[in-house]
């Protein structure tokens, strides 16, 4: 069984290795060329990556992962966000959770939220210029989440 303390490592891991950023000689940051997580293949030029399932899960993800509404959906409000091509978001992690409590992995202060178990799913994108967690009820649409919480467990 995985913890969400488990879980938690693995998603820093990923995020690191995907917007890791060199200095350059002057001491200014440059982004470097984005590395890809161990099982990922890198994006094609000028399109997108395959998608890679969550590490530590064992969980190859669906063939149909951006064509998903709710996937398609995310995709499409990232690209919005970053002002980029949809073509540019890569799917950089997806997996079923479950989330530990009605906040689903995205507690907002000053909200009370339900102490039941959510079955649900966990959806990592990823821009040349960032990471973008979204969260969702399982077969619910996909919400972004700004500052999300490790409340979770994978395998949903």
């Amino acid at each position: 069984m995985r913890t969400p303390l488990r879980l938690a490592i693995v998603l820093t891991v990923v995020l690191m290795a995907t917007s890791a950023c060199a200095l350059s000689g002057d001491g200014a940051e440059s982004p470097s060329p984005t590395p890809t997580p161990p099982g990922a293949s890198s994006p094609p030029a000028g399109g997108t990556a395959s998608p890679t399932a969550l590490p530590g899960t064992g969980a190859a993800l669906p063939d149909d992962i951006r064509t998903r509404p709710t996937v398609a959906a995310a995709i499409e409000d990232t690209a919005t966000r970053e002002n980029v091509p949809a073509d540019d978001v890569v799917v950089a992690a997806w997996s079923p959770v479950t989330w530990t409590d009605g906040s689903m992995g995205c507690p907002k202060e000053g909200m009370s939220y339900t102490q039941a178990l959510v079955e649900g799913e966990l959806l990592i994108l990823r821009t040349d210029t960032g990471i973008f967690q979204y969260h969702a009820r399982t077969d619910g649409p996909f919400s972004y989440c700004e500052n999300p919480s490790a409340g979770y467990s994978v395998g949903g």
